[in-house]
């Protein structure tokens, strides 16, 4: 059987979503109800229920709910195009036989064969048993057969037995597009005895093949067996399928790990990720070279956001470690660091020390860019004011990925304090304002690197068909929030009303936002026969989180085609139009409440408090109002 990939959407939509559910949780039967423990909060007392008749499950006690798919990518943590995958395995169906990659180029297609071949080539010379030098680095770096195997560990034998292997294949024509692709990805070079002459690139080494984050190998790296060796470590060349910038050694491998644990070690070289991986840090990726490239970035981004780097203990560990924790500033995270002490790299340090130890290290890291600053600050602070100021300059610079975020004026509001100058906070971050503002002009301030091209070889799927988007389950709705789509799904003539325009924009997230807009605009060209499923297919459109589309989910699957009159309607709007008021007034209170606490003159605390009146007064203002309308 053979089709599209809406085709097998429809095909799983149309098993009884018990069946789907029943291959990952148990399921028990209640009279003519079908329950679980629900996997997503401490569950006892089973309150997952599964409606077949209606194709979606429903938690009561968290209020998420959706159908089978949407509850694979949560429960999995997965993409949506692998919840599809991981359900066809489950059921027995081949995900193939809907989702064919699009057909690569000749070239590509030579490469990779050449590339698989090669790696099977030297993954059995090592397991022949004949090189010693294969099992005495396996016995020294204390890797196992299986990690061996896990990696497709092999090794590059003197002589030319890649260039036989090529010059085995019998068709002239083909033999020659081999040769030619192979020289191409530097596994083999021309030799100077002749035209048609090429000799191996790798000899007497240990291959380490890379891959991208899909499996495919698309490289190779090899260490030297001998001191005499140059260079120790010698990788595959650039080319159209490898690309050292736009790669995280072991992501295939680590991925799934990162998600689950919503973490991610990030290392300089393939022996410090074998090491990390071995040890139970499965959710460590290693970097090629010292550079992330901005498609690497991309990638460990849409899997995590939480970062820690654990970089070569030398001088260009710590450049490195400078550049990408700048990268990563610029989108907004801010990694942490581990400092190894008198280690070289993490490889060492578990060697000495072991894992215990290494898990230590990763509770007591501290974000890279505090310890970028401390690094800057002198032991003793200086008395002139000029120097103090060239000090907090050197703060600005090193924030200034971070541009206005609070993350980076708090830090500079604590580290003007440390260096005993007197100026107010307000003072401060206006002067830190206006250095932004003074780099954005003169284009000096920090960028991540630009894109590089696409590869070929991008992945086995096509990129519109992968939503890279993390799938979590962390409440980042407000509960204001909540009850407004939870509202609106259940009584979708709420959307079309007026008033809804004005309660939008009183909307502050986005996302929430977007969705609505999208629902009420769908709303105006669907029959309500129609409802149910254009909510159910938006629940799958890539575009909204997993935390919002399971609370819509949640809210279908207790809707009820019965409708509110008028005045009931506009009611419900008002109320929670004020709601979402009062949330953006306490959030202000806040934040004002945190500034009075950094306030250091009393013309700064008096225009604090005015402000916070004026806050209290709005607040009590709709709390009355609220109070008024449920009497009446």
């Amino acid at each position: 059987m053979s089709g599209t990939i809406d085709e097998l959407i429809a095909r799983i939509k149309d098993l009884p979503v018990s069946e789907v559910l029943g291959r990952y949780v148990h399921l028990t039967k209640k009279g003519t109800q079908t329950l679980a423990v629900c996997p997503f909060h401490d569950d006892s007392n089973p309150s997952l229920n599964i409606n077949d008749s209606r194709g979606m499950w429903f938690c009561f006690v968290d209020n998420l709910g959706g159908d089978a798919i949407k509850f694979v990518t949560l429960y999995r943590n997965l993409e949506f195009m692998e919840a599809l995958k991981d359900i066809c395995d489950k059921l027995g169906w081949n995900f193939d036989d809907y989702h064919q990659p699009k057909k690569a180029s000749p070239k590509v297609e030579m490469g990779k064969k050449l590339l698989g071949n090669s790696t099977k080539l030297y993954r059995k010379v090592a397991e022949t048993g004949n090189h010693k030098a294969f099992s005495e680095f396996l016995q020294k770096r204390g890797l196992s057969e299986e990690i061996a195997k896990t990696y497709q560990l092999g090794y590059a034998p003197a002589g030319r037995a890649l260039c036989d292997y090529l010059g085995s294949i019998k068709d002239e024509k083909d033999r020659a597009f081999a040769i030619k692709t192979a020289e191409e990805l530097g596994l083999i070079k021309k030799s100077t005895y002749g035209e048609q002459s090429h000799y191996d690139t790798f000899r007497d080494r240990i291959m380490f093949p890379i891959w991208d984050q899909f499996g495919q190998v698309i490289g190779f790296t090899s260490r030297a067996v001998t001191d005499e060796q140059k260079p120790k470590y010698l990788n595959s060349l650039d080319s159209f399928l490898f690309n050292k910038k736009n790669l995280l050694y072991g992501l295939h491998l680590a991925k799934n790990t990162i998600r689950e644990r919503d973490e991610a070690i990030l290392v300089e070289g393939n022996m410090d990720q074998v090491a990390l991986f071995k040890n139970g840090f499965e959710n460590t990726i290693a970097i090629m070279g010292v550079a992330l490239g901005d498609n690497s970035l991309r990638k460990l981004l849409a899997l995590t956001k939480n970062v820690i780097l654990s970089l070569d203990n030398d001088q260009a560990g710590w450049k490195a470690g400078t550049r990408i924790n700048a990268q990563f500033m610029a989108e907004g995270i801010t990694p942490r660091f581990i400092d190894l002490h008198e280690y070289k790299d993490p490889d060492e340090f578990l060697e000495a020390r072991g894992a215990t130890e290494y898990s230590k290290l990763i509770e007591e890291a501290k974000p890279f860019v505090d310890i970028q600053i401390e690094r800057e600050f002198p032991e003793k602070i200086p008395e002139l004011a000029e120097r103090k100021l060239d000090l907090l300059h050197q703060v600005f610079e090193i924030l200034s990925p971070l541009k206005d975020s609070l993350s980076a004026t708090e830090r500079v509001i604590t580290y003007a304090k440390r260096l005993g100058l007197q100026s107010d906070p307000q003072s401060i971050v206006k002067n830190y304002q206006d250095y932004l503002n003074e780099q954005q002009k003169s284009g000096s301030n920090f960028r991540p690197s630009p894109p590089l091209p696409e590869q070929e070889l991008a992945s086995p799927y096509d990129e519109e068909d992968l939503n890279e988007s993390k799938v979590r389950l962390d409440r980042q709705l407000t509960s204001v929030e909540v009850r407004l789509l939870q509202n609106l799904v259940q009584h979708p003539e709420l959307l079309i009303k007026d008033e809804m325009a004005e309660l939008l924009d009183f909307v502050g997230n986005d996302e929430v936002k977007s969705y609505i807009l999208k629902l009420r605009e769908l709303m105006y060209e669907i029959d309500e026969s129609e409802y149910t499923s254009v909510v159910q297919s938006l629940m799958s459109d890539d575009h909204y989180s997993a935390e919002l589309t399971a609370v819509v989910g949640g809210a279908l699957y207790r809707y009820q085609d019965n409708t509110f009159d008028d005045k009931v309607a506009l009611r419900m709007i008002e109320d929670i139009k004020k709601s979402l008021q009062v949330e953006q007034l306490k959030i202000e209170k806040q934040f004002l409440k945190d500034q009075q606490g950094r306030a250091q003159t009393q013309d700064e605390q008096h225009n604090i408090l005015k402000r916070l009146l004026e806050v209290d007064k709005k607040l009590n203002e709709l709390r009355s109002a609220n109070r008024y309308s449920k009497k009446a």
